[in-house]
C-alpha cells in the first residue's frame, strides 16, 4: 500500500497550469480568425481598394536609394522557388539536429502557408486595383511575406524557446522588414503585405502548436511521483540480515 500511494495533486495542478497557459481552443480560434480575415480582405478588395494602397503604389514607383534598392532585391531572391527549396532544406536539417524530428516536421506545416497563398492567387486572380496599375501577375497576398512570416517566424519561435536570443531577434527583424521591402520595391501594395502577414501567422500558430503539443504531457510524466515508501528510512544492512 505504501509503495503505490502517489500524490496526484501536483500532477493535476501542473496540468491545470498548462491548460490555462495554452488552451487548444484559443490557438485554433486565433489561427482560424486570421485565415478568415485573409479571405474577407480578398473579398473586400474585389469591391474597393484598401486604404493606403494608392499611397503604397506611389511609394513603390518612386526613386529608391541604392541601399533600399539592394534590400528589396534581396527579398525578391528569397521568394524564388529554387532558392526557397534550398532554404527549407537547410531549415529542416537545422531543426532536426537541434530540436528533434517532431519540431522539424512542424516546419512542413508552415509550407502550407505558401501553398494556400498560391491557391488564393490562382482562384481569385489579381485585384482590380492591381490591374488598374497595369501590372501583370497576381498580387494578393504577398508570397514572400507569407513565406518569411510562416517559416522565419517558426524558426524564431524555436530559437527563442531554446534560449538563442540573437538568431530569434535577427529572424524577427527579417520578418518585420519583409513587408516594407516589398512595397518599396514596387512588387506589392499595403493590402498585399498585410494579407501575407496574416496568412503566414495563421499557419505559424498551427505549426508551433503541433511541434510542442506533446511537450506538456511529457513534462507531466517527468514530474517526480512521491510515495510513502520514498519517505521511509532506508534499513541498515544489519537490520536486513536479521529479517532474513
Amino acid at each position: 500500500m505504501a509503495a503505490v500511494l502517489r500524490t496526484s495533486s501536483t500532477q493535476k495542478a501542473l496540468r491545470g497550469r498548462i491548460s490555462r497557459s495554452c488552451p487548444p481552443p484559443a490557438w485554433l480560434l486565433c489561427s482560424a480568425t486570421l485565415l478568415l480575415l485573409v479571405f474577407a480582405m480578398r473579398g473586400e478588395l474585389s469591391l474597393r481598394p484598401f486604404p493606403g494602397d494608392a499611397w503604397a503604389a506611389q511609394l513603390g514607383a518612386s526613386h529608391k536609394p541604392w541601399l533600399v534598392y539592394a534590400i528589396t532585391r534581396i527579398y525578391q531572391q528569397v521568394g524564388r522557388p529554387i532558392v526557397a527549396v534550398g532554404e527549407v532544406l537547410v531549415m529542416v536539417a537545422w531543426l532536426w539536429r537541434t530540436s528533434g524530428p517532431r519540431v522539424a516536421k512542424g516546419l512542413l506545416i508552415t509550407l502550407l502557408a505558401s501553398a494556400s497563398c498560391g491557391v488564393i492567387k490562382e482562384v481569385c486572380g489579381p485585384t482590380p486595383f492591381w490591374l488598374a496599375l497595369h501590372h501583370v501577375g497576381t498580387d494578393f497576398p504577398s508570397g514572400v511575406v507569407t513565406f518569411v512570416t510562416a517559416a522565419g517566424g517558426y524558426l524564431a519561435a524555436v530559437a527563442k524557446r531554446e534560449g538563442r536570443k540573437t538568431p530569434a531577434a535577427i529572424l524577427i527583424a527579417v520578418i518585420v522588414g519583409a513587408g516594407p521591402a516589398r512595397v518599396l520595391g514596387g512588387q506589392h501594395v499595403l493590402s498585399d503585405v498585410l494579407g501575407g502577414y496574416m496568412l503566414g501567422g495563421a499557419w505559424l500558430i498551427a505549426a508551433h502548436r503541433y511541434a510542442y503539443a506533446a511537450l506538456p504531457q511529457r513534462r507531466v510524466h517527468e514530474e517526480p511521483a512521491w510515495n510513502i515508501a520514498s519517505l521511509e528510512p532506508t534499513p541498515k544492512p544489519a537490520e536486513l540480515a536479521r529479517v532474513q
